[in-house]
């Protein structure tokens, strides 16, 4: 599915890596098991995540087997995110006119292990005929008002507005999913991200960059694999309805798992979209710990900058999974106007070496759109993350976790972890990240899983769970693996994605993930 070429993996000098930042975090993890403000749904002070978790939840959010809608209904967002007091706009197309259909918001979250919470019911809207998107035959059908750019192949969808919601001001912050439903009964998704509680210690970013990348709505995504006669766009649209698990994109693949532990364990959040961190990543300093959730794969300078100054302010990072800050992509507007709808990436170009097909290449070469790591661009991944994208194998889709022989972290106490166990349950693939060699590893970085791979390819390949602490004192944590949140709960959209073995959730994973949480906001 991806064609991308890999550097060396260190070999040595591990064990003088994990011994300086040994030196380094023991001043700055002052006592990560005392806890945090709340520990807990139990914890004894309240927040608005605990507070939210503690209302009755429902598993109505979940689309019911044989109602997964293809073409019968489909619907796109017309903002990523936005605050209380703010309005949503919904475009919605059914495939006969007139269709009546429901609109159900639900806040995802824990809510006694039911995951979400029905925040808003309309019934009886009328459809409209818009068109529609066929995957199975790459046929855009009936859509008269969709602007398809022979060139770009930039697909916006363009239809009248169907509903428009104010966000009431009592709904929490977090990740929303507004699912709609035919007089069939047949269903699909749209999400969004309600902003709020500007200060909590953590805040929680979606990867909505991503998001519209793998997206092929009308017939063009940034990847050939799903593009119409193998031909990728060069610029992809937000104004579209999502072909990614039925609407929802991969929130209930990647990031569902920490976000329902987070909101379990009563951690007080934030959430936004990176779409707002780019339009101001000076958002990022009024928290103490930034956190990357799911597969956060392209970033625009402004992501980017604003992460690596939030660190060097002494905020911790965490990512949660393999493959983060991999592309540089830009954000343009749509063509009518409105700003950052159009994620803009001369991918497959760039992968050929062929940098000048962006206009920008030899003018602004600091926005061109490669890969991070190229030397054009001079900034790989390692150099925030501590490890950066290896490989991936689509035939194998996971592989088993295992601590590092030589792994002595102080995050491993109170876990029960040792050196050299294995856990075989799904939680590496079927993207890793690694160690490199290429001049730019943080030097205190320190090793706590090393977890053999295999590539598509068949060649032997590892993954790593790292971490360091940088000069200002904060904690950057990194999974090293797509699928390692899938050990701290057991809520599974697709069993196919995880080729489990044992049991879902991993508690001495849970007691690790639990420390590096405490230990990302230490230092402020």
């Amino acid at each position: 599915m991806k064609r991308r070429t890999a550097i060396a993996v260190i070999t040595s000098g591990v064990s003088g890596a994990a011994l300086l930042a040994a030196k380094f975090i023991q001043p700055y993890i002052k006592d990560i098991f005392t806890g945090h403000q709340a520990t807990s749904a139990n914890g004894i002070k309240s927040n608005p995540i605990t507070i939210e978790n503690a209302l009755p939840g429902t598993t109505d959010w979940m689309i019911p087997a044989g109602k997964e809608a293809t073409v019968e209904i489909q619907a796109y967002v017309g903002t990523r995110s936005a605050a209380p007091g703010q309005t949503l706009t919904f475009y919605v197309s059914t495939q006969r006119a007139d269709t009546s259909y429901t609109l159900n918001i639900y806040r995802l979250g824990w809510y006694q292990g039911k995951g979400g919470r029905l925040m808003t019911s309309i019934h009886n809207l009328v459809g409209q005929e818009q068109g529609y998107y066929n995957e199975r035959t790459f046929e855009l059908v009936n859509s008269p008002s969709t602007h398809v750019d022979t060139t770009t192949r930039l697909v916006e969808a363009n239809w009248r507005p169907s509903y428009t919601l104010a966000i009431p001001s009592n709904w929490t912050t977090g990740v929303y999913l507004a699912k709609f439903i035919d007089a069939y009964g047949m269903q699909t998704y749209t999400k969004f991200v309600v902003r709020g509680n500007p200060t909590a210690p953590y805040v929680l970013v979606t990867p909505d960059a991503t998001d519209a990348a793998y997206n092929n709505w009308g017939g063009y995504s940034l990847y050939a694999s799903n593009s119409k006669n193998g031909n990728p766009a060069t610029k992809v649209s937000l104004d579209r309805p999502s072909m990614q698990n039925q609407g929802s994109d991969y929130v209930l693949i990647y990031e569902i798992n920490s976000i329902r532990w987070f909101e379990q364990q009563g951690y007080n959040l934030s959430y936004i979209s990176n779409l707002d961190m780019h339009a101001n990543n000076s958002l990022l300093l009024q928290h103490k710990a930034y956190i990357s959730l799911g597969h956060d794969e392209y970033w625009t300078k402004e992501m980017r900058d604003g992460v690596e100054n939030a660190r060097n302010q002494g905020i911790g990072l965490a990512f949660l999974a393999a493959n983060a800050s991999y592309w540089q992509v830009r954000l343009e507007p749509s063509t009518s106007g409105v700003p950052n709808r159009t994620v803009v990436c001369y991918k497959v170009l760039s992968e050929q070496n062929d940098l000048e097909h962006d206009p920008l290449y030899g003018h602004q070469n600091d926005l061109v759109t490669t890969q991070w790591r190229d030397p054009l661009l001079n900034r790989p991944e390692n150099t925030m993350i501590g490890i950066m994208y290896s490989n991936y194998n689509d035939n194998q889709r996971s592989y088993a976790w295992q601590v590092d022989a030589s792994a002595n972290s102080t995050f491993l106490r109170g876990t029960g972890l040792i050196a050299g166990q294995i856990f075989n349950n799904g939680i590496v693939g079927y993207e890793w990240d690694k160690i490199f060699n290429n001049g730019q590893t943080p030097k205190s970085l320190q090793v706590i899983a090393t977890s053999p791979t295999v590539t598509s390819d068949g060649q032997p390949d590892v993954s790593h769970t790292t971490y360091y602490v940088a000069p200002s004192g904060s904690l950057v944590f990194a999974s090293g693996s797509n699928y390692w949140t899938s050990a701290l709960d057991d809520y599974r959209y697709g069993t196919h994605l995880h080729w489990t073995n044992g049991a879902k959730t991993v508690s001495a994973i849970q007691k690790l993930m639990s420390n590096v949480m405490d230990a990302l906001i230490a230092s402020r």
